[in-house]
């Protein structure tokens, strides 16, 4: 029936990629821009699928690409789609078609069954509405409340107004090598924390010494993939809770306090967001277009994950508009990294260089001070650390 969504299931071996004629660049310049356009224009999330693949042959080595509308991926969907697509490749290169179906139901039986969105969302569809007495949208409601009744926002000034995006700009880089991480790593377990939440006091020590403020609200990711069924599920399995960071000069007591603040969002995770923003009504109104969060990611913890390196993987971002700024931290072998995204002005660049370079020096201010290993084990500091 026209303007009613149908689920049209199809049997695996029923299904085939069709290779598009292939295009030849000249430089890397119009090759960057042949792929921006072929994404935006097949990663519509108002289009099916909303996701498509690429390869990028040269004489002495392919680059492989998928490329997905967020709505369809988290990030761990990603490093997933990364791990699987490697098996596929080892697994059948080298076959002949007679080997190819074989082949095909090994690996099918050696990954397991993934768990089906489709059915992730259905479920989360037929799940119960939130009642407003729920301890969960209470401590929502009062989040917001503290915020004016709306989400927390970026406390710098990035020269636009709220729910007026301008075009995004971003920065990407190295917060501390994988030497320096594990010194403030140490440094956050002695003191109750995590890196996780270190870093999350070490950017609101920051913004205090920019702004005088010593609190900052804001709003993190959290995956929603405690059934087995969809741990290897490729979709948005993705909720999120709110938490109030500290700094008051203290950063072991700023840390404490910022931990607890975490440990506590997420008792949270169990009600969805649409269920929160239904149960507050009037209490709750939306206004910028991005919402002021810090993701996490310690990609060591996925499985497949300590080949990133050999591949060369990247998880690249498209670049669109922005009327606040929003912060993924990710660790790897090599280190903790940053991507910042954030409005494409004069006054937003001033305000996030002055930030992220007094936020890389206040965790290597950290790092220095770090203890041996001994002394953190020996003091328990591990009992009750989250993995984030």
């Amino acid at each position: 029936m026209p303007g009613h969504v149908h689920r049209v299931g199809f049997d695996p071996w029923d299904v085939q990629l069709n290779p598009s004629e292939p295009w030849t660049a000249t430089d890397h310049d119009e090759l960057r821009e042949h792929l921006r356009r072929r994404f935006t224009d097949v990663c519509d999330p108002h289009t099916f699928p909303a996701y498509t693949f690429a390869t990028i042959e040269r004489p002495d080595h392919y680059t492989v690409i998928s490329a997905f509308d967020h709505t369809l991926v988290d990030g761990y969907s990603i490093a997933i789609a990364l791990g699987e697509l490697r098996a596929i490749y080892e697994e059948f290169a080298g076959r002949d078609r007679a080997e190819m179906e074989r082949a095909g139901l090994e690996l099918h039986e050696s990954l397991g069954e993934p768990g089906s969105f489709l059915q992730y969302c259905r479920l989360e569809a037929e799940s119960s509405p939130a009642e407003t007495s729920d301890p969960r949208v209470q401590a929502w409601a009062q989040f917001y409340e503290r915020c004016g009744g709306t989400a927390p926002s970026f406390p710098l000034d990035l020269g636009v107004e709220a729910g007026h995006p301008a075009p995004q700009g971003a920065d990407v880089r190295t917060l501390l090598s994988a030497c320096e991480t594990e010194a403030f790593e140490r440094a956050c377990l002695a003191a109750g924390g995590s890196v996780y939440t270190g870093t999350l006091t070490a950017m609101t020590s920051a913004l205090r010494d920019l702004t005088g403020l010593d609190e900052l609200p804001l709003q993190y990711p959290l995956h929603t993939r405690r059934d087995p069924q969809w741990a290897g599920a490729i979709g948005w399995l993705t909720t999120s809770a709110p938490m109030v960071a500290h700094a008051t000069g203290d950063f072991d007591a700023d840390l404490r306090a910022t931990h607890a603040e975490f440990r506590t969002g997420l008792t949270l995770g169990g009600v969805r967001m649409p269920q929160v923003v239904e149960a507050l009504g009037e209490r709750y109104r939306r206004t910028r277009t991005d919402v002021f969060m810090v993701s996490y990611i310690d990609y060591r913890k996925l499985p497949g994950t300590d080949q990133h390196d050999v591949l060369n993987a990247h998880h690249i971002s498209n670049v669109t508009v922005a009327d606040d700024a929003q912060f993924w931290i990710s660790r790897t072998t090599t280190g903790l990294a940053l991507r910042s995204r954030f409005p494409d002005t004069a006054r937003a660049s001033e305000s996030m260089s002055a930030f992220l370079d007094l936020l890389v020096r206040t965790m290597r201010d950290v790092c220095e001070r770090s203890e041996p290993v001994g002394s953190v084990v020996s003091a328990g500091a591990f009992a009750g650390a989250p993995i984030v």
